[in-house]
C-alpha cells in the first residue's frame, strides 16, 4: 500500500524533531514580532497553535495569553515542543496530537489560532483552513506564517523543486495570491498581510532534514548551477565552490473571522 502524505509527513519529522526544537530559522523570531502584533494578543484569550512542530510560536504565545494548545501530527515533535514549554517555564500549554486538516475541538472553541512555518507540508491548505476557520470564535483572529514562492513559474518551480528534494514531505510553497484566495475561500477577511525575506545558512538548513549526504550534495548542486534570476532572486551566496546562503520569503498573513465583538 503506498505511504500516504501524512504518513510521510509523521515519519519524516520524527526522525529529526530535536534538530527543528534547535533549529536557527525556527528561533528566529522576527516574523513572530509582526505577526503578534496584528493578532492583537490579550491575557484573557485562548490560542491554538496548529502544527506547533518544536513549539517555538507556542512557547512565545504563552507569554502573551491566558491558555495555549500546541497540536501537532508527530507524537515526537509535541515531546520537543513540551522540553522547550519546560525550559520556558510555560506552565500554560496544552499538547494534543491532532490533523491540520481534521482539528479534534468544538466550533468557535478559540480567540486566536496560528500557524507558522507548516502549511507547505498539508496535503490540503484549503481544508486545514476552514479547519483552523472553524475552531476560531467570530471576531477572532487567525495568524499564518509559510514560506512563497514569486509569481514567476520558472522561479516557483525553481524553489518548489529544490524543496522537494531535501524533504520528500514537502507539498508546495505557495504564492501569495494563492493564499489570499485560501483565506478568502474559508469566509474570512484579510486585516494584515506582510513579508520578509529570511536568509538561511545553507549547511544547518540542508541537513536538518536527517536526508543522507548524496541527497545533501544534490540539493546544492541544484542551487551552484541555478539559472542567473534564481541565483539573484533567492540570493544564492557561494564561496570556493559551495553555497554558504540562500534567501526565501515569509509571509505572514492575519485574518479575522466576520461575526462577534471585534477582538481587542
Amino acid at each position: 500500500m503506498p505511504v500516504s502524505q501524512k504518513e510521510l509527513t509523521r515519519a519524516q519529522f520524527g526522525r529529526v524533531a530535536s534538530k527543528y526544537r534547535c533549529s536557527a530559522d525556527h528561533t528566529d523570531m522576527e516574523d513572530l514580532d509582526l505577526l503578534f502584533r496584528g493578532l492583537a494578543l490579550d491575557p484573557g484569550h485562548r490560542v491554538l497553535d496548529v502544527a506547533t512542530g518544536g513549539g517555538h510560536t507556542a512557547a512565545a504565545l504563552a507569554g502573551n495569553c491566558g491558555r495555549v494548545v500546541a497540536s501537532d501530527l508527530t507524537p515526537s515533535m509535541l515531546r520537543e515542543a513540551r522540553g522547550l514549554a519546560a525550559e520556558h517555564q510555560a506552565g500554560n500549554i496544552l499538547f494534543t496530537a491532532a490533523d491540520a486538516e481534521a482539528l479534534p475541538f468544538r466550533d468557535d472553541a478559540f480567540d486566536r489560532v496560528t500557524c507558522r512555518i507548516a502549511p507547505h507540508h498539508f496535503p490540503d491548505v484549503r481544508t486545514a483552513v476552514a479547519e483552523m476557520a472553524r475552531v476560531t470564535r467570530p471576531g477572532g483572529r487567525i495568524g499564518i506564517i509559510d514560506s512563497t514562492v514569486p509569481g514567476d513559474p520558472s522561479l516557483d518551480a525553481f524553489l518548489n523543486g529544490v524543496e522537494k528534494v531535501r524533504d520528500p514531505s514537502h507539498v508546495r510553497s505557495y504564492r501569495v495570491e494563492e493564499w489570499l484566495e485560501f483565506l478568502a475561500g474559508a469566509g474570512l477577511l484579510l486585516l494584515q498581510a506582510a513579508s520578509i525575506w529570511k536568509s538561511h545558512a545553507f549547511p544547518e538548513w540542508v541537513a536538518r532534514t536527517g536526508r543522507p549526504k548524496a541527497v545533501q550534495w544534490e540539493v546544492e548542486t541544484i542551487f551552484l548551477s541555478a539559472f542567473p534570476l534564481a541565483r539573484e532572486t533567492f540570493r544564492i551566496h557561494t564561496e570556493e565552490g559551495r553555497v554558504v546562503s540562500y534567501s526565501d520569503e515569509k509571509a505572514i498573513f492575519v485574518a479575522g473571522k466576520p461575526g462577534g465583538a471585534s477582538a481587542p
